[in-house]
């Protein structure tokens, strides 16, 4: 429904009416009284249609509402609401501000605007919001559990968690405050947070008699980082449910509905399968790695990806069609015969159920442009004239944590140009001034600025694949260059990283040749690094 108003329906026969689904009356009502600001009218005319299940509708009718002069709070706090609904935090966002500055008061506005800036990782944000709304109640639940959630992601952990700890002794065994202490703990040691998480699982169960799917999937990349892959594969199906939103495994939304062709009894292998992506593009890389099998068991593949990635995908596996995105929104009425689609996430639950099926089925597995790493195969020896060629990526991550885990400043990289290897810059985005600071230092790395590694792909994997190995922290490159049979020394700053690297494995368990250097304690980063040039670059 849209977010709470007032009047009620007592005092407002309009919402009386839309309460008792009598949408006829509703509009007569409307009618013979209208509103004198028509923003009003066309506020209660996207109540009526959202009550109908015309929720495309209803968004039609309030964003007319909220261009009319003077519009009030109530209708960018129902736009707001509606799109959060939709699962499109981003775009509710603005409206959800509006509606707090109409009303810096209303907790439910509040709570909306908050809920988007936590969607979009703006914790600086979320911590002055939450500020706010706590110095007129300081012990309202949610911002406080909100404030503890900002804390943890701008890096206090354990301020968060004695935070949680004051929250918990007003309410005990609360399944969101546990959920939340076992997510702090898991961060630093997914062993020990599977402890907490599965005493929090049960405390749940005892208290609410259901189980808790926001902690299950929570919990369900850190049991496969500890390889408890049967749990594991479980709770990471249950990041499609409700309760999880957008937090979880994000599909179109026209796939929402579609039927899945990997839940049904019996696949009819004359008819066309359709994968749906659903990750990054690094985890796209890697769980396309069992495609080969989906191939063989469903026969008729189709395969949607974005076009940056589907030459590649094309040349690796050539039995299989390859979509742009577009084909979504007609599969579900498309005269094709098909089976449904399967979620790319799914890909690997199915046919790789162990930690053996893994290793089992390990294998380069993505065809490099042949004609591109011939080009940069001669340039790069040209350019290095006897050395070693090291290609390097030293940052990357979208959340503001992964950043933490993953992200080395350039300077910690100096040991590898300090044993004399010609270093080839992979690292996507603006690396100017990283440039700069080796220069000035006398060291030189061999830069390619006319490519934009986001969008030439093709480029990318082929210029990665020609030089002698990669050093990298883990990005989209190590699940690129691991797929295509690289040598690859991933370096990890952080005890731990993707689930796909495990807890202590020492190598890669999707990919050939690509070899883990964990930091030990209290080892410095540099050092790190320096253990990583003496085995790579010889």
């Amino acid at each position: 429904m849209l977010a709470k108003t007032k009047p009620t329906s007592q005092s407002d026969p309009i919402l009386g009416a839309i309460a008792k689904k009598d949408f006829a009356g509703a509009r007569r009502l409307l009618k013979k009284s209208p509103p004198a600001e028509l923003w009003k009218a066309l506020s209660h005319e996207a109540m009526i249609l959202f009550a109908e299940g015309k929720p495309d509708d209803a968004e039609h009718c309030l964003f007319r509402a909220i261009r009319e002069p003077g519009c009030g709070q109530k209708a960018y706090k129902n736009l707001a609401s509606l799109l959060i609904q939709k699962g499109r935090h981003a775009d509710a966002l603005p409206h959800a501000r509006k509606a707090h500055e109409l009303d810096p008061t209303d907790f439910e506005t509040g709570s909306m605007y908050t809920n988007c800036l936590l969607d979009l990782a703006r914790s600086a944000d979320v911590l002055e919001v939450c500020e706010h709304f706590l110095g007129i109640d300081p012990k309202h639940r949610m911002f406080r559990l909100a404030k503890a959630s900002a804390l943890r992601s701008t890096g206090k952990s354990n301020e968060s968690f004695l935070y949680l700890d004051e929250i918990a002794k007003e309410f005990p065994d609360d399944p969101v405050i546990m959920r939340m202490q076992a997510d702090i703990i898991a961060d630093r040691d997914s062993r020990a947070g599977v402890m907490i998480y599965d005493h929090a699982l049960k405390k749940t169960l005892e208290k609410t008699g259901k189980t808790d799917i926001p902690l299950c999937w929570n919990m369900a990349l850190h049991l496969l980082r500890t390889r408890d892959f049967e749990r594991g594969w479980k709770y990471w199906e249950y990041g499609f449910h409700k309760d999880v939103g957008t937090m979880g495994r994000n599909l179109p939304g026209l796939m929402k509905q579609a039927r899945r062709a990997d839940l049904q009894d019996k696949i009819d292998t004359d008819k066309w399968t359709m994968v749906c992506v659903e990750q990054g593009i690094g985890d796209q890389v890697l769980f396309i790695s069992a495609m080969d099998q989906a191939i063989e068991e469903f026969k008729k593949v189709i395969f949607v990806c974005e076009e940056r990635i589907a030459p590649i995908v094309r040349r690796s596996f050539p039995d299989m069609e390859v979509a742009q995105p577009g084909l979504i929104e007609p599969w579900n009425d498309c005269k094709l015969p098909n089976n449904g689609f399967i979620p790319l996430g799914s890909i690997l639950p199915r046919y790789r159920p162990t930690l053996d099926s893994f290793i089992e089925r390990r294998r380069a597995f993505l065809k490099v442009d042949g004609n591109l790493y011939a080009m940069y195969h001669r340039k790069l020896r040209e350019v290095a004239q006897g050395r070693p060629i090291v290609g390097i990526s030293w940052k990357g991550g979208y959340w503001e944590n992964q950043k933490r885990n993953k992200a080395l400043d350039i300077e910690n990289w100096l040991p590898i140009f300090e044993r004399g290897a010609l270093c080839v810059n992979l690292q996507y985005g603006d690396t100017r001034h990283d440039e700069a600071f080796l220069a000035e230092r006398g060291y030189e790395m061999l830069s390619f600025p006319d490519l934009d590694f986001k969008k030439n792909i093709d480029h990318w994997m082929a210029l990665a694949a020609a030089c002698d190995g990669i050093v990298s922290v883990s990005t989209a490159l190590v699940h690129f260059a691991g797929a295509c049979g690289q040598k690859v020394a991933v370096i990890m700053p952080e005890p731990q990283g993707p689930w796909i690297l495990g807890v202590d494995d020492q190598w890669s368990i999707a990919y050939p040749d690509v070899l883990l250097f964990r930091r030990h304690h209290d080892e410095p980063v540099r050092n790190l690094v320096d253990r990583v040039a003496r085995v790579i670059v010889q």
